[in-house]
């Protein structure tokens, strides 16, 4: 791997690691403007490809994907290692990575399964018929979400979002590691949170003292959360991959559905629609909006 850009610090509590093939150069460069604006300890690959299990128009080089660099880089400088997507942005310090540090966590990652709000908002547009005439807006509607949780009285699993990832250098965390690797390996095709996730879940030597916390959803926002602040911000639509199904790349499930609970409740029901300028939650009967609540909560968009 090429060094692309580095901000090497001394005495730091963390590493951040990312890499990018050409194609992707402009928003490594948008990545690294805004690590700078923190001065944040950093160091940006690189890559002549990318492995599959980053990207399915990726490579079989497995030398090229994410647990080989993250093992790389605790294995040279031995302080945690922060893992960021290149296609992400900074957008205030990230202080929840040195309290991790002090608190001793090995594994830090957003977990759909451990966030009882994790309903996601997408924009529509409208036309409406106003006092002006017709104008059209656009409102938001709960159109994303995972409607499952972990159940409290069984072991806990991971259902993750891989943009951002913290790994310390304990001997547990090497382990969870080496096993993800082990399974990429093993299962090429298949997206590499997802296999990160299968790793967790189902292998107890990859977890054994494994010291872990669940980032909240403002250090991988993505725009459709918008009432989630943005620390470390994806503000483009998400590539979906074609032939993204785990089960049949692996023949495995990534999670086991008998450890988790169905979630019902919601902070705002796709019956509804979001007035994110005016701050009002609204409801079309037969042709007519009407106003059925108001936010008071920040609203990011």
């Amino acid at each position: 791997m090429k060094i692309y850009k580095e901000n090497l610090l001394e005495g730091e509590d963390f590493l951040i690691v990312s890499f990018f093939t050409q194609n992707y150069k402009d928003k490594a460069d948008r990545l690294i403007s805004s690590l700078n604006n923190f001065n944040l300890n950093y160091k940006v690959f690189e890559v002549p490809t990318i492995h599959y299990s980053k990207s399915e128009k990726g490579s079989n080089d497995i030398n090229y994907c994410m647990p080989k660099l993250v093992l790389k880089m605790l294995k040279k400088f031995k302080i945690p290692i922060i893992f960021l997507d290149c296609d992400l942005v900074l957008e205030k310090e990230p202080k929840l990575f040195y309290a991790l540090r002090e608190k001793n966590i090995d594994f830090a990652i957003y977990n759909w399964l451990e966030d009882s709000e994790n309903d996601g908002y997408l924009p529509i547009k409208l036309k409406i018929n106003s006092e002006r005439g017709e104008v059209e807006n656009i409102y938001y509607i709960n159109s994303i979400s995972v409607k499952l949780l972990n159940n409290p009285s069984k072991e806990r699993q991971l259902f993750s979002s891989g943009g951002v990832a913290y790994f310390s250098d304990n001997d547990s965390t090497i382990n969870l590691l080496n096993e993800w690797l082990e399974n990429i390996i093993r299962y090429p095709r298949a997206p590499d949170d997802q296999l990160l996730d299968y790793t967790f879940n189902y292998s107890s030597t990859a977890r054994k003292n494994l010291k872990v916390e669940w980032l909240d959803k403002s250090y991988c926002r993505v725009f459709w959360w918008i009432f989630s602040e943005p620390i470390i911000n994806h503000p483009e639509h998400m590539t979906h991959r074609s032939n993204d199904n785990f089960f049949k790349i692996t023949g495995k499930e990534r999670f086991k559905i008998g450890n988790t609970i169905k979630r019902n409740n919601c902070k705002i029901s796709n019956e509804f629609i979001i007035d994110t300028m005016n701050k009002k939650i609204l409801k079309v009967e037969k042709g007519k909006i009407y106003i059925v609540n108001r936010i008071t909560e920040n609203v990011y968009v």
